[in-house]
């Protein structure tokens, strides 16, 4: 009795050591085949049979072109001379004289002024340029004048300018000396982002009352046909 208990425990010890082995056959067999398809992977890869999985090019995500508001200068355009940009002081900050202070040194720098006034409503920033197609050069280099300034496409039909001083500009004015190397006649006029032709840029209203336009050439006089 005892002797065939003891059989029967031989052979169940047995049993779990050959399931055991068998197992752990299965388990290297799984990694080793595992291994040897990395290994060819990889090998193909370093050939250029394959294309790796960081080939891809990473690219950053297109600007929202519906975002971009500001209008580019025409292409390698210079500066505009400044006896041919007429411009109306607009004074935005709430402080006195500020326009008219301004008026007289742009008037200096040989630029046509034409009025000193209030702005109809405040202006929390520096300099805010309004302009229309037409006047697109004009107000690049307008704004090259000051160390900051926001460029506003308006339907106004010609050249003038409407310049906005706001009150970041009453604290801590930031227009350019007269020999800054940004006010060099011989650089071409570039935009300081992102922007888009006249055209595909939405033109905001413009002011009631626009600038009168000094440089404006007078329609011809119909000629009579009495003889």
């Amino acid at each position: 009795m005892d002797q065939a208990q003891t059989s029967g425990d031989v052979k169940r010890r047995k049993a779990k050591r050959r399931h055991r082995r068998e197992r752990q056959i299965m388990v290297f067999g799984v990694i080793i085949i595992a291994v040897g398809a990395v290994a060819f992977a990889a090998s193909a890869i370093y050939r250029g049979e394959v294309e790796g999985p960081f080939s891809a090019e990473f690219n950053s995500p297109a600007p929202d072109l519906a975002e971009i508001d500001l209008v580019c200068p025409p292409a390698g355009a210079d500066p505009v001379p400044t006896d041919q940009i007429v411009v109306r002081i607009n004074n935005g900050a709430g402080t006195q004289g500020l326009a008219g202070s301004v008026s007289q040194t742009l008037e200096g720098r040989g630029f046509v002024t034409v009025g000193a006034v209030n702005w109809s409503r405040s202006y929390d920033g520096t300099v805010q340029i309004l302009f229309g197609e037409e006047g697109v050069a004009h107000a690049y280099t307008l704004a090259r004048q000051f160390e900051d300034a926001e460029l506003v496409l308006d339907n106004r039909g010609d050249i003038t300018l409407d310049l906005i001083l706001g009150e970041e500009f009453a604290a801590s004015p930031a227009l350019r000396e007269p020999l800054a190397p940004e006010l060099d006649t011989s650089l071409p006029l570039t935009a300081d982002g992102e922007c888009r032709p006249a055209g595909l840029v939405v033109a905001q209203p413009a002011p009631r009352t626009l600038p009168e336009n000094p440089l404006a050439e007078a329609s011809p006089e119909p000629e009579s046909d009495e003889g």
